[in-house]
């Protein structure tokens, strides 16, 4: 059944939002894609056949004109992460926030008030991420401490993580001061920790394990020496892409906030039951994957947790979204790991 309603999709050709196109069609909905470059094409042969799907080009989002993309739309699902700055720390964190605000600056422009937004888990917490280990209840509520300055800072710069969670905080938070500045913007954000999962069938087109995204950090388990010590363990939390792609949809019927009501009440933090610690990772695929033995990391010397973990709290989630059900940790690392088998074999 056909869904009069046409949604924007921002960086349709992700690994997210891929599996926005496809529940936004399968729920009815007509969609517009952007993306750039092969991607387009990429899109069209994995969509195309379906007469409510349609692309739009867009070159950069921190600067491009989405005048055209914008015709006839009912909301905006901003996925697309701008093209980041080759020169330095600080041009890829000025094209973040660029990015954001001229989607919902030329959204507004076209008339469009309803955009739901991208975001991370990463921004409830300080960019270093030491409040994963110390045993709080962290909800939307949540905001981590940084600046540009800090983040310029040579020092910082070498750290990937601490400049991606840094830049995805200070975009974030320029999204909702420019909601608050413009009332009429009814704004949602969804905050996933780290997402694992299969891609949309034909969607990817990487040739090798640095196409991955965040899927690399459980392809590391399967991948390297016989062996090897485990990886560094980061925060834990998981959500399934199937389950942060169904947020971003729910999101488009939650009713904006009443008059006077703190905007912020539509950011939703979504993340799935358990976690997927490393060394519970690697127990369970010896267990339920017994042919990659030789292809885990060992267990012998683990380091033990550098505190007590912290909760992600999703009752927002749970209560406004109505997303009440996800797929629990184990079911995400095997579904995420036999994906990448798979796609492990075009590589060769």
């Amino acid at each position: 059944m056909s869904n009069s309603k046409l949604i924007l999709v921002t960086g349709a050709s992700g690994f997210i939002g891929a599996h926005v196109v496809a529940q936004l069609l399968e729920a009815g909905y007509r969609v517009r894609g952007t993306a750039r470059g092969a991607k387009l094409d990429l899109l069209k042969a994995t969509f195309g056949s379906n007469a409510n799907f349609e692309v739009a080009p867009i070159d950069d989002v921190a600067s491009g004109d989405f005048t055209a993309a914008l015709q006839g739309v009912h909301a905006v699902i901003h996925l697309a992460s701008p093209l980041a700055g080759r020169q330095s720390a600080e041009d890829g964190l000025n094209s973040a926030i660029q990015g954001t605000l001229n989607v919902l600056q030329q959204a507004l422009k076209a008339g469009i008030t309803k955009v739901v937004y991208t975001s991370s888990w990463a921004t409830t917490v300080d960019p270093e991420l030491k409040a994963t280990w110390t045993g709080v209840t962290i909800t939307e509520k949540d905001w981590g401490k940084t600046s540009k300055e800090l983040l310029n800072n040579p020092k910082i710069v070498e750290n990937p993580i601490f400049v991606y969670c840094g830049t995805k905080t200070l975009a974030e938070s320029a999204a909702w001061d420019f909601a608050k500045e413009h009332p009429e913007l009814d704004l949602a954000t969804i905050n996933p920790p780290f997402v694992y999962g299969p891609p949309v069938p034909g969607i990817y087109s990487g040739t090798d394990y640095t196409s991955l995204g965040t899927n690399l950090l459980l392809y590391q388990l399967i991948a390297g020496a016989p062996g090897r010590p485990l990886p560094v363990q980061l925060p834990p939390y998981c959500c399934h892409v199937r389950d942060a792609a169904r947020a971003h949809i729910l999101a488009l019927d939650v009713p904006k906030v009443a008059a006077g009501a703190d905007v912020e009440l539509k950011r939703f933090v979504v993340a799935g039951p358990g976690e997927i610690l490393n060394d519970w990772a690697v127990k369970t695929l010896l267990a339920r994957r017994p042919a990659l033995k030789d292809r885990l990391p060992t267990l012998e010397g683990a380091p033990e947790l550098p505190g007590k973990l912290s909760t992600v709290d999703t009752t927002r989630a749970r209560e406004v979204l109505g997303l009440k059900e996800y797929k629990g940790a184990e079911e995400t690392l095997l579904e995420t790991v036999d994906a990448l088998l798979e796609i492990e074999k075009a590589w060769q």
